[in-house]
């Protein structure tokens, strides 16, 4: 017993516990990990917004000298409301159809007239962009500058402020926004931005041209013995690259077709101007900025509203644009609107889109599921393709160096024209020539033209981003939403592509466009089974349609954006994996170590009474048997 060391010279236990009693448990240091990590991912993102903010402050300079080639539009705030950041706007894009006289006619001077108004609409609490188109031969009263009631047409608001000012920036602007507010009920208008065609031709040009399909042949020459005299036009149908004066042409032709077809055909020029250089705008920003801002006079000068005009774009740069239609009652020499109508229209610019419900999009392939070769045409109001047409594209498919696919069934009617075939060939964006042809097919109905295409180029700028793909039976289809309508359906064969695209109004349902593409067929063989094979897993009765407004990442920024999104997330998920894991391994040596000195305080009093504790130094004669022996 003497041998054994008193109580107060034994080793202290941790945390300074006397002899006998259970140590506390180290302190828990997992949620402070985990913190660490959270603040690491706030700091990342904050470092995320910082470079945007920096950017956009980097690119503001650019900007406003840009938007200052030209002297500002003058109007007054009450006219044109100020927003501040990260609040919805709505703008005003207006073309102005003011041209000088011709020189065998020096009183033949046209007056500044807006010849298009189209509001966007860019809020961040929306999935979509919205355009909506005013027609310009609305007739509606309004109040002139002096006070006098006039009952015209709405774009004659900008040619009265005009003529009542001498200034198309301050009185023409004016009396049009006004009106605008007013008739349409719109609570602000925000910022404005007016060109004309000599500017616009000249920044088509400068931008590279346009892809894009031109819906039908368009022609018109004044020179002609009895000719009426309006805007020439020469352009052949398909798609095709449009420079300045052919885009001016598609643009601003206003003959034989309505108010709703000639502001359809302005915004399939904007969409497809976004579908073929949405992605190289960043890296090309101040080419583009330079461009629009020699096409435009706006009132946009000031640096804090740019700012403010940046930031939402940034937000806003991969949402999909949508074509809002204006309610109308078309006439011969006007076009009338009830209040009832220019709500529901205005109601739905201002609100967004939303997506379509999944039994419609269901709807769309069940209800053109395909038996043999016959179609539910009947539900569809499909017509079989005239034999013409079939035969006209067999001489055709002789021409092409890939298989002419034709529809088995169109959707027209009996006061259509016939058909038009044509073969031609389209550069690309490298120069490389590609053999196509297109299909123009007309509904019967003022302006309503569709168009068949194929092409061994098969990645245009119209094929980029699709909305989504579906396999239906043997063929994969992409999908190109505008709105809640499918634009352009689309797929490959061989060393081709081939697509539909709707008319200039969309006036094709989800289902026509999905019935007509899956009955497009090689001309010359028999029509084969839409539903030869099946994908394993693949029901087309069940095969989901997207969402329209489905946001697609189109620039390479943004992909890059996302790409390290995912890196980011990815290191934080492997970090909390890390932080539950090492969590856990201190919980069992914490458990671990408790319990053996648990044990030790137990033992400690038998193993001194049997003098089993040793002294400091001291090896047992027991212990030092054994280790001689290891020896």
């Amino acid at each position: 017993m003497s041998a054994l060391a008193p109580p107060s010279t034994m080793p202290p236990l941790p945390g300074g516990a006397p002899p006998g009693s259970v140590p506390p448990e180290p302190p828990r240091r997992g949620w402070w990990m985990a913190g660490r990590v959270l603040l690491a991912a706030l700091g990342i993102v904050a470092l995320v917004g910082a470079a945007s903010y920096l950017l956009a402050r980097g690119e503001l300079s650019s900007v406003v000298s840009a938007l200052r080639q030209h002297k500002p539009v003058q109007v007054a705030h009450t006219v044109l409301a100020p927003t501040g950041s990260g609040e919805p706007e709505t703008l005003l894009l207006v073309g102005n159809d003011e041209r000088p006289p011709p020189k065998d006619n020096p009183g033949g001077a046209v007056l500044p007239h807006s010849n298009e108004m189209l509001l966007v609409r860019i809020d961040p609490g929306q999935p979509t962009i919205s355009m909506l188109s005013i027609p310009r031969e609305l007739r509606v009263p309004f109040t002139r500058l002096n006070g006098e009631v006039e009952e015209n047409r709405i774009n004659s608001a900008y040619t009265f402020g005009y003529e009542e000012s001498g200034d198309t920036t301050s009185g023409g602007v004016k009396l049009m926004v006004e009106t605008l507010k007013r008739v349409l009920g719109l609570p602000v208008i925000n910022h404005v931005f007016v060109t004309n065609f000599k500017r616009f031709e000249h920044a088509v040009d400068e931008m590279g041209c346009v892809y894009m399909t031109v819906d039908k042949r368009y022609y018109h020459n004044n020179s002609e013995l009895g000719a009426e005299q309006y805007f020439e036009i020469d352009l052949q149908p398909g798609y095709q690259r449009l420079c300045g004066k052919q885009a001016l042409e598609f643009v601003a032709n206003r003959h034989e077709s309505t108010s709703l077809i000639r502001d359809a055909r302005d915004q399939r020029f904007l969409l497809d101007v976004k579908a073929q250089y949405g992605a190289t705008l960043f890296e090309n920003r101040e080419k583009f900025e330079r461009i629009f801002g020699k096409a435009v006079e706006t009132d946009l000068h000031g640096e804090a509203e740019v700012l403010a005009l940046l930031e939402l774009l940034a937000e806003s740069a991969g949402k999909p644009v949508r074509q809002v239609p204006f309610q109308v009652e078309l006439h011969s020499n006007y076009d009338t609107a009830t209040p009832q109508q220019i709500e529901a229209s205005v109601h739905s610019f201002l609100t967004g889109t939303a997506a379509l419900p999944q039994h419609r999009l269901n709807r769309a392939v069940r209800s053109v599921h395909v038996h043999g070769a016959h179609p539910a045409a009947s539900l569809l109001s499909l017509a079989p393709t005239p034999s013409s047409t079939l035969e006209e594209a067999q001489a055709l498919a002789g021409q092409l160096p890939f298989p002419l696919e034709a529809p088995r069934y169109q959707a027209t009617t009996a006061e259509a024209g016939p058909d038009t075939l044509r073969r031609y060939d389209i550069r690309d964006e490298q120069g490389h020539l590609h053999p196509i042809y297109t299909i123009v097919v007309g509904q019967g109905e003022l302006g309503q033209y569709y168009d068949v295409q194929g092409s061994t180029w098969t990645d245009p700028p119209l094929l980029s981003d699709p909305s989504q793909t579906v396999q239906i039976g043997s063929r994969t289809y992409s999908l190109f939403y505008d709105g809640e309508h499918v634009k352009t359906i689309a797929w490959r064969e061989g060393s081709a592509a081939y697509w539909i695209e709707n008319t200039l109004t969309d006036n094709l349902s989800p289902q026509a466009m999905v019935a007509i593409a899956r009955v497009t067929r090689p001309v010359g063989t028999p029509a084969a089974p839409a539903t030869p094979t099946r994908a394993a897993g693949t029901n087309p009765h069940t095969v989901a349609l997207p969402a329209p407004g489905t946001t697609t990442v189109t620039s390479l920024s943004v992909k890059i954006a996302v790409a390290l999104s995912f890196v980011v997330l990815a290191v934080l998920v492997l970090l909390a994996v890390l932080v539950l894991v090492r969590r856990r391994e201190l919980k069992l040596l914490r458990e671990q170590v408790a319990h053996a000195l648990e044990l030790e305080a137990r033992l400690r009093p038998r193993l001194a009474a049997a003098g089993g504790v040793p002294r400091p130094g001291h090896t047992p004669p027991a212990q030092a048997a054994r280790e001689h022996q290891l020896l």
